[in-house]
């Protein structure tokens, strides 16, 4: 089973998320997707000794309190190596440049195209389907 985390403000994409995702992975045994509407919940959850082990986490940028670029910051802190994908309803070079730089190994632009987010998935997860 692969553990996905998602960290976006709009309850909306969750759900997207959650279809999208169940239907992709149900030859791989199944998807647990994780959501949270905040980066400070997520840090939270993923603070919490008995949390399984995180295949991926992807975030939007723009949320209150604490927005992508400083989630990434803090998981990179605690797991250099951990799948991460940047998400942004913004398409900016600025924003692909600091994503990069800070170690994501994806800038997605919304609304998501999901055939290559799964090809994504695929090569960054190495699944085999």
């Amino acid at each position: 089973m692969i553990h996905i985390v998602v960290v976006d403000d709009e309850a909306d994409t969750h759900l997207l998320y959650k279809l999208k995702f169940k239907k992709f992975f149900a030859a791989l045994g199944g998807v647990k997707l994780v959501s949270f509407l905040s980066a400070i919940d997520c840090l939270n959850y993923l603070r919490i000794a008995d949390t399984p082990k995180v295949d991926l986490i992807m975030s939007d940028i723009n949320m209150p309190e604490m927005d992508g670029f400083e989630l990434l910051q803090e998981v990179r802190k605690v797991y250099p190596m951990m799948p991460f994908y940047v998400v942004s309803a913004y398409e900016s070079s600025e924003f692909r440049n600091r994503a990069e730089q800070l170690g994501a190994q994806r800038f997605l632009s919304k609304p998501v195209d999901f055939h290559a987010l799964g090809e994504a998935l695929k090569t960054d997860l190495n699944l085999s389907l």
